[in-house]
């Protein structure tokens, strides 16, 4: 798994090709294995396959362009009222990015919350107890992206916090 935290990249660019169901289902499995505060998990899914809706959303902002062009995405959904749920919902989408990864499958993060919230909500029917958390990109890609290594010792600190220079 270390292989994969380390290579693991934002994936903007996505080849035609089919990802199996099969394939799909182990990504949302992966994010509903996630840690849980109190093991309250509350998160839902939408999964969206459809070409006109996937380019419709590619339009929202300049960041969501990848859309347009992969195979499917993930909108995760959260119940608000339970503890923490900004923490579990983050560790679930982390979950999903690195299982994509181990099968070959490139994505893409992309915030929702709070500010295009409801133009999802509205679009997707989602009732107001639900908080729109994101929204991820999946899809092949011919892309190789070299390893990055972002560990830096100065943002390490023992016992207590010590300024750096």
């Amino acid at each position: 798994m270390i292989k994969e935290i380390y290579t693991r990249r934002s994936i903007r660019r996505y080849i035609d090709k089919k990802i199996p169901d099969e394939c799909i289902n182990e990504i949302l499995k992966a994010g509903m294995n996630a840690p849980s505060a109190r093991n309250l998990r509350p998160y839902e899914y939408i999964v969206v396959k459809d070409r006109e809706m996937l380019t419709k959303l590619s339009q929202i902002r300049d960041c969501m362009h990848m859309l347009a062009y992969c195979d499917f995405a993930i909108i995760s959904l959260a119940r608000e009222t339970m503890y923490f749920w900004q923490q579990d919902m983050g560790a679930a989408t982390q979950n999903m990015l690195l299982q994509s990864h181990s099968m070959g499958i490139g994505s893409c993060w992309m915030g929702i919350y709070p500010e295009d919230e409801p133009y999802f909500r509205e679009l997707f029917d989602i009732p107001e107890d639900l908080r729109v958390f994101n929204i991820i990109s999946f899809g092949y890609t011919s892309d190789e992206k070299e390893a990055n290594n972002y560990f830096d010792d100065n943002r390490i600190h023992y016992e207590k916090y010590t300024k750096r220079k």
